[in-house]
């Protein structure tokens, strides 16, 4: 089951030309969280000029519960829109939406705004098709609709236990893209490609990331590990795989203009650049031992498991050709081993499958939304409830977040009646009083009177 985790996209409307000042105004609300712009300085007199150089609207954020939050801004003529937009008012995004229902979500956010939807726009060509285009094939037809930016997909993978994903983990942080630098700084993770390439593939263990820093979303790690999704993803061993396709891969896969994009066109986007790093191993290979393999790649494999540059050994053509045979078993010659990588020469090939949403996994977001929403209603109770106290200037009764005007009443009548005691009623005046009540040695019995 893919999903889409993130999106950025945008659109751009007409605005109306204005005949007296021969100026397109905007017809759209302005939706921003201020302007961000630069002053320059004079450099004769040494005062900032009253004319900005540049200015940008700066994205409203739209918060919701669990840390979740998404980033709108209109400026009266383009409408943006970026963020997990699945996970907002959730508690985790173990599974989220289709393509489809994600821009349905998209759309109810920015009616909150009074913004119209995101929508494909009319079919038209292209009449400045760019030569880079025509080269790589794409359609002279374009949409005058909204453009995606950038799109994450995600799919789950079950393992069948936590050890299996670290095996997992262990096994797929050895493996390379083509033209793409591999980096793992954890054994839970492995990342291809950076944030200002084409797109950028993680493999990550999901419920070690649920519990990692900065990924708790307002909870702590006990409630976390109470959750169920936590206890799914952990028992499953689920080990997530994320593509996250930037605006340069999406335009030259035809997938650019939101009038070309479809569940199914996503999901082959998906499958053409992760498939061929999953599925790479033999599936007659069940466990590899290096005894089991063909003669001529057994020291070359030994070589790599021991952290051995094998370049060293080998022409070029004999490397490329073994590289190309062990990738069948599961080894990559061009990516080294991390340090922190034990040297193994049994390979267990495990068996990795796609997992779906378990039934009751939408009900159990609602009803944690239900209790969180709770839990913040009467957080600000208490909050009301203790700025009145302090206005008023004496302590109110509260019962269940709401303060009870009659016994608020009594109190204050108590308080105004209630006088300080004189303490001089209770000066000791007899020694048996002064030490405290307690009788001395000297002390005789009976007492004498007046003591």
């Amino acid at each position: 089951m893919k999903f889409v985790d993130f999106i950025r996209i945008k659109q751009t409307w007409c605005g109306v030309l204005n005949p007296e000042t021969g100026e397109v105004e905007p017809v759209l609300p302005i939706v921003d969280s201020g302007v961000v712009g630069k002053w320059g300085r004079d450099m004769e007199t040494g005062e900032i000029n009253e004319t900005p150089e540049w200015g940008t609207h700066s994205a409203l954020h739209i918060r919701g519960s669990f840390d979740s939050m998404v980033r709108i801004r209109c400026d009266g003529f383009t409408v943006s829109l970026e963020g997990n937009v699945g996970r907002l008012d959730r508690p985790d995004n173990l599974f989220n939406y289709d393509f489809e229902t994600t821009i349905i979500k998209c759309n109810e956010l920015l009616a909150r705004f009074r913004l119209p939807p995101f929508c494909a726009g009319e079919r038209v060509r292209n009449e400045n098709q760019s030569a880079y285009d025509r080269k790589i094939g794409l359609s002279p037809m374009m949409w005058t609709g909204a453009k995606v930016c950038e799109l994450h997909m995600t799919e789950n993978y079950a393992t069948g236990s936590p050890e299996n994903a670290q095996a997992y983990m262990a096994w797929i942080s050895t493996q390379s893209m083509s033209n793409i630098k591999r980096t793992r700084s954890s054994p839970e993770s492995c990342v291809w490609g950076s944030e200002g390439g084409r797109k950028k593939f993680t493999a990550y263990i999901k419920y070690l990331e649920m519990i990692a820093r900065g990924h708790c979303h307002g909870r702590s790690k006990s409630q976390i590990k109470l959750d169920p999704v936590y206890q799914f993803a952990k028992e499953h061993g689920i080990v997530r795989h994320e593509l996250k396709a930037k605006r340069q891969l999406l335009r030259d896969s035809g997938l650019y203009y939101l009038g070309d994009i479809t569940m199914s066109a996503l999901v082959q986007l998906f499958d053409d650049h992760v498939s061929p790093l999953v599925n790479r191993v033999r599936e007659d290979v069940t466990c590899l031992e290096i005894d089991a393999l063909p003669r001529k790649l057994r020291l070359t494999a030994a070589c790599y498991l021991r952290g051995e540059d094998v370049s060293r050994h080998m022409s070029q053509a004999t490397l490329y050709r073994h590289a190309k045979e062990l990738r069948g078993y599961g080894i990559d010659l061009f990516e080294p081993l991390a340090k922190f990588d034990k040297v193994n020469h049994v390979i267990k090939v495990l068996e990795v499958s796609p997992v779906s949403a378990p039934d009751w996994y939408w009900q159990h977001q609602h009803d944690a939304f239900v209790a969180d929403e709770r839990v913040q209603l009467e957080r600000a109770h208490r909050k009301l409830a203790q700025a009145a106290n302090e206005e008023g200037g004496y302590v109110a009764a509260v019962a269940n977040s709401d303060i009870a005007p009659d016994r608020l009443d009594d109190m204050q009548a108590a308080l105004d009646r209630y006088q300080i005691p004189d303490r001089s009623r209770f000066k000791p005046s007899t020694p048996i009083e002064r030490r405290g009540g307690y009788l001395s040695p000297d002390d005789t019995w009976p007492l004498p009177a007046g003591v």
